[in-house]
């Protein structure tokens, strides 16, 4: 038997850390298929112009030559009837190409790889606002006109939001979207935007140009953002934070890199979270591996560990553990909040074994959450 020595991990945060209240940040989707998603195109996001018809193939050529354009990526619109469990509204859906859209969403958004697996895994990505006038939780399924659509993320496609909720471009034609009459222009870093929009605006004569607002400015130079939160412990140190507008927070950089790690753990993969948890990690799953456990871990059914954002995205509830990289989800799609779930007790006993503490004892119960509770070492 492994001889373990047990020590007590104590976060203190400014506000609640989210343990027991934490809910899912990036929502179940399907990733039995592997996506090796490229890095986004460099590109500042400019301007979408508005068409008045349909543009040819050749135009759309030409305005992606436009100078100073570092990406284009037309959208398709329309209104039509979406029904949630409990609610149904008529909402702007929107057809996109992940790769190309990903790189003029906001940076929040685009540096979420789940929101952009989860559009090629045909899964809709809704803008909170959509969620809350559903009221649907990441398990749900959503009608969107005649076709039956998972939810694979909650996030922000734009500033101010193009759509209330995105699907791929493949998912899109079983809805009759019609052909694009949104194009989203990416500028180079660099480039003069107004000068830009200039020369759209001879190359699309009958097109109506729309500045896409500035976000607000986030220093990632490697400056520690303002201090408007902090978050502190014998753990993890001191963590200062910008809140931001859709309930995520802009942690000091320094901070994401002395603490944040990416790591190879048995059954899962890759991971990326608290440095400090992923020892841990690996232990407790080359365990469950080691008694035959490891079909009781559906490694395509694990929902993430390290997603910076507010409980409920709402400042006045504090931080989860997932901001923290110290929380993770597994089997989110049997493992509800506020259900029993399906966890095999053999499974929670390994983690508690290695310093977990399982979400599942809590009330309401969050059985596919595990967080690090204790530094254990072999």
């Amino acid at each position: 038997m492994r001889r373990l020595l047990v020590a007590t991990l104590t976060v203190i945060v400014a506000a609640s850390c989210g343990g027991r209240q934490a809910v899912l940040w990036d929502p179940p989707q399907d990733r039995s298929a592997a996506f090796a998603l490229p890095d986004p195109i460099r590109a500042d996001p400019a301007w979408v112009a508005i068409l008045d018809e349909p543009a040819s193939a050749i135009r759309l050529k030409q305005a992606a030559k436009t100078p100073g354009v570092a990406v284009l990526a037309p959208v398709s619109v329309k209104r039509i009837s979406v029904r949630g469990p409990a609610a149904r509204r008529k909402l702007r859906v929107a057809a996109v190409d992940p790769l190309p859209f990903r790189s003029v969403a906001p940076s929040s958004t685009r540096d979420a790889e789940f929101v952009w697996t989860a559009l090629m895994s045909d899964r809709a990505v809704l803008t909170f606002d959509a969620a809350d006038k559903l009221h649907v939780e990441p398990a749900d399924e959503l009608r969107v006109g005649t076709t039956s659509l998972g939810i694979g993320a909650f996030a922000d496609n734009g500033t101010p939001n193009l759509a209330d909720i995105m699907v791929s471009s493949k998912v899109a034609r079983t809805m009759r979207l019609g052909p694009p009459r949104l194009l989203v222009f990416g500028a180079k870093p660099g480039a003069a935007i107004d000068a830009l929009g200039r020369e759209l605006e001879r190359r699309l004569p009958h097109a109506t140009l729309r500045r896409i607002a500035a976000e607000p400015a986030a220093d990632r130079s490697g400056a520690a953002p303002q201090a408007v939160g902090t978050a502190s412990g014998a753990a993890i140190g001191t963590m200062t934070f910008r809140i931001l507008s859709n309930g995520f927070i802009d942690p000091d950089p320094a901070w994401v890199a002395s603490n944040i790690a990416t790591g190879t753990v048995p059954i899962l993969g890759t991971v990326r979270c608290h440095r400090i948890m992923i020892p841990q990690l690996a232990a407790a799953l080359a365990e469950i591996e080691d008694t035959d456990l490891a079909d009781e871990i559906r490694p395509g059914d694990y929902a993430g560990c390290y997603v910076p954002r507010f409980i409920g995205r709402d400042p006045r509830r504090g931080l989860s553990m997932h901001a923290f990289g110290l929380a993770l989800d597994l089997n989110a799609s049997t493992n509800h909040l506020g259900t029993r779930g399906d966890m095999h007790p053999d499974v929670v006993r390994i983690f508690q074994r290695w310093g977990f503490t399982w979400g599942g004892i809590w009330s309401p119960p969050d059985p596919m959450h595990f967080e690090l509770a204790r530094i254990v070492r072999a």
